[in-house]
């Protein structure tokens, strides 16, 4: 399995895996793949990810529930402390700043537009606990993949068959494509009815 995308482990999931839409990617080629470590901050205010940082093991991606709030949750020195402790990315429902120097560190962030505006650190929050993400569902441990696309979840029990399928998928697209450079339509590979 090579890095699939987020259409291929939703495909590979057989339409199961949870989709989060309207988060951005910090630059376009962003990705990151990886199990969730969850964190729920309050509205302006960043406490419980500075905890979150120091607790999530390496190889984890961070998923952050905010509620989509106007205040930046994170720049680019928690973008550095994140990629310095081994997170691979940060899934966020909320705003950044400091984008230009994330963007230079190439650290994965995926998230709701910019702000100049920084947050308290007061609190409260939690973390290793369920939050959702503009509607969608992300329980620790679950598999996220973050690309341009957009966002697949899929449960962590689900995770080695998902991982089986996208191998098969990746093969079954590769074969498509080299019968399309060959002239086939994609009406007669894919067996397409006619138009009424």
């Amino acid at each position: 399995m090579s890095n699939p995308g987020s259409a291929i482990v939703w495909s590979a999931s057989g339409g199961t895996a949870r989709v989060i839409t309207g988060l951005e990617p910090v630059y376009p080629e962003a990705y990151v793949l990886g199990p969730a470590y969850t964190v729920e901050v309050a509205p302006g205010d960043n406490l419980a990810l500075h905890h979150a940082i120091g607790l999530a093991p390496a190889g984890t991606v961070l998923v952050i529930g905010n509620g989509a709030q106007v205040t930046a949750h994170l720049g680019d020195i928690l973008a550095q402390a994140c990629a310095e402790r081994g997170i691979l990315g940060v899934i966020l429902d909320g705003a950044i700043r400091d984008r230009p120097e994330i963007v230079k560190q190439r650290f994965p962030v995926f998230h709701v537009g910019t702000s100049p505006a920084g947050p308290d650190k007061n609190g409260p929050g939690s973390v290793e606990r369920p939050v959702t993400l503009r509607g969608t569902r992300v329980d620790p441990g679950d598999i996220v993949c973050a690309d341009a696309d957009g966002v697949a979840v899929v449960p962590a029990a689900d995770w080695d068959r998902v991982k089986e399928a996208i191998t098969a998928l990746e093969e079954r697209e590769a074969g498509i494509m080299a019968r399309i450079a060959a002239g086939e339509k994609t009406v007669d590979i894919y067996g397409l009815k006619e138009l009424s």
